[in-house]
């Protein structure tokens, strides 16, 4: 199976730099943008399957990345980003002094700790090691298309190269770009990673 993987598009939130998990916020023209971006490079990919998380920024992403397409992403729940609780749309800056016991506990042991009110990272961990388990016993070798967010897309990725949970700050995905990894008999290869460019499988086989 091919897994192509996309980040939603820009968001106010990224712009602000806040905390944004499960508000459901909208796309900026810079993130419509993006995703026509993403829907021209693949263009000519054809999927057997899309799903993208029940949130509206990586709703809207999928639509326009399909709307040449004759399919139409399915949603999953468990490829939301993580809940932030108390901390939903607010800057760290703030948190520091209006949150500070939670705030700390965060930075000293951040899977351990939780943000107040919201979901533990062990809870949001063992939801996409779901998925993960899900895709790696997939022996399909159609193209599928995943739309979510950075949060899930970099613990997806680093569970699915075998790293431990923590690895997933190595793998930030730039909006506007995909990532292709390729899952053959429970194994992984990372194909491509945030390319700008038009997927051509004749060359990358």
């Amino acid at each position: 199976m091919r897994l192509f993987l996309v980040r939603h598009g820009q968001t106010e939130a990224n712009l602000s730099g806040v905390f944004c998990g499960m508000t459901d916020v909208a796309l900026t023209e810079t993130g419509i943008h993006q995703a026509r971006q993403v829907a021209h490079c693949l263009s000519a990919v054809t999927f057997s399957q899309a799903t993208s998380s029940t949130l509206r920024r990586a709703r809207h992403t999928a639509e326009i990345i399909l709307a040449d397409h004759s399919l139409s992403a399915s949603i999953d729940a468990q490829l939301n980003e993580m809940h932030f609780g108390a901390w939903e749309m607010r800057h760290h800056h703030d948190l520091q002094h209006e949150d500070a016991q939670a705030w700390s506990a965060w930075l000293a042991d951040w899977q351990q700790a939780s943000p107040t009110g919201g979901e533990t990272f062990s809870a949001f961990a063992a939801r996409i090691e779901n998925v993960v388990q899900q895709l790696l016993i997939q022996k399909s070798k159609d193209n599928r298309l995943l739309v979510t967010h950075q949060g899930v897309l970099g613990l997806l990725l680093a569970r699915l190269l075998a790293m431990p949970p923590s690895a997933m700050w190595h793998f930030h995905f730039e909006q506007g770009t995909y990532s292709v990894v390729e899952i053959q008999h429970g194994f992984t290869t990372l194909r491509t990673f945030n390319s700008r460019t038009d997927w051509q499988p004749e060359i990358q086989e």
